[in-house]
């Protein structure tokens, strides 16, 4: 019988794929190494991910607080315009009672005037 067991050359292990360190075949069944800037693990791709969106949120969460300022600030001037119309209102209300309560007069007294001249 035949002895199947094929022994193992001691300069072929150096070439052996380390499992702790990330290897790209590059489709050619070769053991190239992959620790370059070029490739990234899984995990760094999360961490990578889960930090913009971190920062993204931050973003929007100071876009979020400026447009609720800034929306303050038109509601409060949007009571002061309308704080003044009202004003405006009332005052014109009055001018035009008073200016009504003139013109009656006048006519009233024009009216006994020419009452008195007949």
């Amino acid at each position: 019988m035949k002895n199947n067991v094929i022994e193992m050359r001691t300069s072929d292990v150096k070439n052996v794929a380390n499992p702790s360190q990330p290897h790209d075949n590059g489709g050619t069944g070769g053991n190239g190494n992959m620790n370059n800037d070029k490739y990234v693990t899984h995990t760094e791709l999360d961490l990578s991910n889960q930090k913009m969106l971190r920062h993204m949120d931050e973003h929007f969460n100071q876009l979020e607080k400026k447009m609720d300022a800034n929306q303050t600030e038109a509601n409060s001037k949007f009571e002061s315009i309308n704080t003044k119309f009202e004003e405006q209102k009332v005052w014109l209300l009055k001018e035009l009672s008073a200016t009504a309560i003139f013109i009656v007069t006048i006519l009233g007294f024009l009216i006994s005037i020419i009452a008195l001249l007949k």
